[in-house]
C-alpha cells in the first residue's frame, strides 16, 4: 500500500545531525518530503524499482514496514546529503557481506541515477556525480586556480626526490594533507589523520613516501582560517581564530578545547564571487569552502567540501543556513 508520495527526497543517515535542521524547517514550510537513510538498505528497508517493457516507465518504492511504501515518483527536488552502508550480521561470511553491501550500495546508486531518466526536471541539492567529481583535491585546486583563486605552492606526489625538492624550495615550511580521506579504521578503533607540519626526519626514508601520495603545501602564515557556507547564492562567511590556540594553529579541527573563537566575517566582493563561480564550475548548489586569510590580508583557497558540515555554525552564531537549504528545496519542488 502507497501512502506517501513526497516532493522533496532527502537522501541521509540516520546520525546527520544536519538533517534534522533542515526537516524541521521544512515541516515549518509544509513540505512534502521524505528522508531516506541509506544505511536501512538492505536490513530494514525494502525497495523496489519497476521498469515497464512496454514504455520504459520507471517506478521506485521505498518503505521500513510490511504494509507501508513510500512512492518516490513524484519526486522533483533531491537533497544528496550523506550516503553509508549498513552493517550487517556478524554470522555473515565475508565475502557475503562483501558482496550483499555492494549490491545495496549500486541499487542505491542506480535510484539517485535513474532520476535523471523522469520526464520532469530534477533540481538537485547537488548532483551525485558532481559531487564525486568535486571531491578530488586535485581537480578543486586545478578549477580554482583556473578561476584565480590564490594557491599555496603545492605539489601532489610520492617521489621522495620530488617532496624534499619542494620541502627545500620553501626552506621546511611545508605541510601535509591527504588526498582523499584521512582516516583509518582498525576495527576497534578509527583514527584521524590531519593537515600536519613536515619536517626533514619525516623525508628520510623513500619507502612510506612512496606507498601513497600525498599533498604537499607551503605554511601559510594565517590570521584566521575563513569557513564560508555556500547555498545556491547565498554566503555565510565565518571567521576562525585558529592562532591563538596552538594544537589549532596548523589545523583548526584538530585544536584541543571547542572554544575556539568564530564570528562572522564580511568576504570582499570579489572573493566572494570567486565562491560563486567555483560553485558553478563545479555543478554544486551546496559547498563548504576553506580558506586562510594572511597575516598579509590575502585569501588563500584550500579546498571545497561538496558535503561539509556547517550546524555547528548556525548554533555558535544563529547563521540561517538550514533556513536558506530548506527554503532552496521547498521552493525547488515548486517549480
Amino acid at each position: 500500500m502507497i501512502i506517501d508520495s513526497p516532493n522533496i527526497l532527502i537522501v541521509t543517515t540516520k546520525v546527520d545531525i544536519a538533517t534534522d535542521y533542515v526537516i524541521a524547517k521544512l515541516a515549518h514550510l509544509g513540505s512534502t518530503f521524505y528522508r531516506l537513510n541509506t544505511e536501512d538498505l538492505p536490513l530494514l528497508a525494502s525497495s523496489t524499482i519497476r521498469i515497464e517493457p512496454s514504455n520504459g516507465a520507471l517506478s521506485r518504492t521505498w518503505g521500513l514496514e510490511a504494509n507501508r511504501r513510500v512512492s518516490l515518483d513524484n519526486v522533483t527536488s533531491i537533497w544528496y546529503r550523506r550516503h553509508r552502508l549498513p552493517v550487517m550480521p556478524e554470522e555473515m561470511s565475508n565475502a557475503h557481506t562483501e558482496y550483499c553491501l555492494r549490491e545495496a550500495d549500486w541499487y542505491l546508486k542506480g535510484i539517485l541515477l535513474s532520476f535523471e531518466m523522469a520526464t520532469r526536471d530534477i533540481r538537485w541539492m547537488s548532483p551525485p556525480m558532481h559531487i564525486q567529481m568535486a571531491e578530488s583535491k586535485i581537480f578543486q585546486l586545478a578549477t580554482a586556480r583556473l578561476l584565480g583563486f590564490r594557491l599555496p605552492d603545492t605539489i601532489v606526489s610520492n617521489d621522495g626526490d620530488e617532496i624534499r625538492n619542494f620541502f627545500d624550495k620553501n626552506e621546511g615550511n611545508v605541510i601535509a594533507k591527504p588526498l582523499r580521506l584521512g582516516y583509518f579504521d582498525y576495527g576497534d578503533r578509527q583514527t584521524a589523520v590531519f593537515t600536519s607540519r613536515i619536517h626533514q626526519g619525516d623525508l628520510v626514508d623513500d619507502r612510506p613516501l612512496k606507498l601513497a601520495p600525498v599533498i604537499y603545501q607551503e605554511l601559510l602564515h594565517k590570521r584566521f582560517d575563513i569557513r564560508v557556507t555556500v547555498v545556491d547564492q547565498d554566503l555565510f562567511a565565518v571567521a576562525i581564530d585558529s592562532q591563538k590556540v596552538p594544537s589549532a594553529k596548523v589545523d583548526w579541527r584538530k585544536s584541543d578545547t571547542d572554544a575556539l573563537e568564530h564570528f562572522s566575517h564580511n568576504l570582499p566582493t570579489e572573493v566572494g564571487e570567486l565562491c560563486l563561480r567555483l560553485m558553478e564550475k563545479l555543478g554544486l548548489k551546496y559547498g563548504a569552502i576553506d580558506l586562510v586569510l594572511t597575516t598579509e590580508d590575502e585569501y588563500y583557497f584550500l579546498e571545497i567540501n561538496p558535503n561539509g558540515q556547517w550546524a555547528w555554525l548556525e548554533d555558535r552564531l544563529a547563521l540561517p543556513i538550514s533556513n536558506s537549504i530548506a527554503s532552496w528545496l521547498h521552493n525547488a519542488s515548486k517549480d
